[in-house]
């Protein structure tokens, strides 16, 4: 038994993508649920995804020319997939991904990626542990990382801001709101590699 709080998910889900999801029941029978959706066209992010792109467009192109790369520790693969869809939504982005925090810190130090964003509730060590670890090693303290969490009362998400995540994005994602952090932390560490550059050249 439940708290039924999957069905609402569910049912926001479905919307999200322009479906619809539904239920037929019979005491002491049993229960039928069924969900229609539309078919996405070939090589589509999806419905939703489509739809928060017109919603949602891409900013003006930075002054940079390398490909961007953002980084994703995230242990659920449906939510991996749904950032992967969405990411795909940003030219000129790649995308890593890592299931744990210490395979995700390893990818940050050899990569050294634009963005990171962190699950808090990972295998082992947790996000908050892991961005510690990040912040401590000067090869990766600049990258902004993005608390991604299904903890989201207040006193969560100040405790991470305080802890030094640039944001803190709630589950299940929201995807508008993923989308401007998506682009705002992008932009954060586009500024942040100008000043660093600025700061080095010859006076």
């Amino acid at each position: 038994e439940g708290t039924g709080i999957g069905l609402v998910v569910s049912r926001r889900l479905a919307e999200l993508m322009d479906g619809e999801i539904g239920v037929q029941s019979t005491v002491g029978v049993g229960s039928v649920f069924w969900v229609e959706l539309h078919l996405a066209d070939t090589g589509a992010a999806g419905t939703a995804a489509r739809d928060s792109s017109m919603r949602h467009p891409a900013p003006p192109p930075l002054p940079r020319t390398a490909l961007r790369t953002v980084l994703c520790i995230e242990d659920n693969p449906a939510n991996l997939q749904l950032v992967e869809q969405l990411v795909a939504l940003r030219p000129g982005l790649r995308l890593l991904s890592s299931g744990d925090a210490m395979g995700g810190i390893t990818l940050a130090r050899t990569h050294h990626p634009d963005v990171i964003l962190m699950d808090m509730n990972l295998p082992g060590i947790n996000g908050m542990q892991a961005l510690k670890i990040l912040k401590e090693d000067p090869a990766t303290q600049a990258i902004p990382v993005v608390a991604l969490s299904a903890n989201a009362m207040p006193h969560d998400i100040g405790q991470g801001l305080a802890a030094g995540f640039l944001d803190y994005l709630t589950k299940p994602i929201r995807i508008s709101d993923f989308m401007d952090v998506l682009d705002s932390a992008l932009e954060f560490a586009q500024t942040q590699a100008l000043r660093s550059a600025s700061g080095h050249r010859p006076a």
